[in-house]
């Protein structure tokens, strides 16, 4: 394999230029509404407006890196594609949209885990769902109950 070190230069590789350019113009447009934001908690220097600061900071970081990556050619090598691991994280998705409203958000959130673990090569659905749904009433718990946060209630979260 030709290294760098040997005087040989690699190909940019144009798809991960793509992903970077792509997480630049989502930096600039979270920056962007960052300034559309008014909401502030008194005197903090640290509030709700200063967060999409942040964040368009951090895109713009790992945006800048992942070009360069890609211009150098020194992005890691890509696994084969596989159509059917991509079809059981569409699926959980689309489950996810469709239920999170009327079933709620704990099962919608333990379906995805399901057919995303799926999609990695699980073979326990049930557990899977399990995990799923304890890692969802963690979540629910903390930004309905701790934060005061309305998410999607099903007949599950009604329990909590």
């Amino acid at each position: 394999m030709p290294d760098a070190m040997d005087g040989e230069h690699k190909r940019p590789d144009r798809p991960v230029v793509v992903i970077g350019a792509a997480l630049l113009v989502i930096a600039a447009v979270v920056v962007w509404q960052g300034f559309q934001v008014r909401a502030s908690f008194g005197s903090q220097a640290l509030g709700p407006q200063m967060m999409p600061f942040l964040v368009g900071g951090f895109l713009t970081v790992l945006g800048a890196l992942t070009v360069v990556a890609g211009l150098r050619g020194e992005a890691p090598a890509r696994d084969p594609d596989e159509p059917v691991a991509v079809m059981w994280i569409a699926g959980g998705i689309a489950a996810m949209l469709l239920l999170i409203k009327t079933a709620g958000f704990i099962p919608a959130c333990a379906i995805l885990f399901a057919a995303t673990a799926r999609a990695f090569g699980s073979t326990r659905p049930v557990v899977d769902l399990g995990i799923g749904a304890a890692m969802a009433i963690v979540i629910f718990v903390f930004f309905a109950k701790v934060l005061g946060l309305s998410l999607p209630s099903g007949l599950a979260e009604s329990w909590i």
